[in-house]
């Protein structure tokens, strides 16, 4: 069977790790979180895998619009980065 040219989480893995862990913080209700990777991405948002001082747990993080293909999925994932980004400068936390 043939690998995907483009798969998504890895990339987001790869090369958005900074991102990943700032929307766990911030967005996915894990403020304590020491990592955070993709496990799955989709028209309705990201799961994630947190680790944090208080063990393994997974979360997902609606996009603001449902995406279709992959163009509209990186530019609704810079979109949550970017409010992550942006909330973490200013030292709060979004989620409950």
């Amino acid at each position: 069977m043939r690998q995907p040219a483009h798969d998504p989480v890895q990339r987001l893995n790869e090369h958005h790790a900074d991102d990943l862990l700032a929307l766990a913080r911030t967005l996915g209700g894990h403020p304590d979180a020491a990592s955070a990777r993709a496990e799955h991405i989709g028209p309705t948002g990201v799961d994630l895998v947190v680790d944090s001082p208080h063990g393994r747990s997974t979360t997902h993080i609606d996009f603001v619009e449902p995406a279709a293909g992959n163009s509209e999925l990186r530019l609704a994932f810079r979109a949550l980065a970017a409010v992550a980004r942006a909330t973490t400068a200013r030292g709060e936390r979004s989620a409950p």
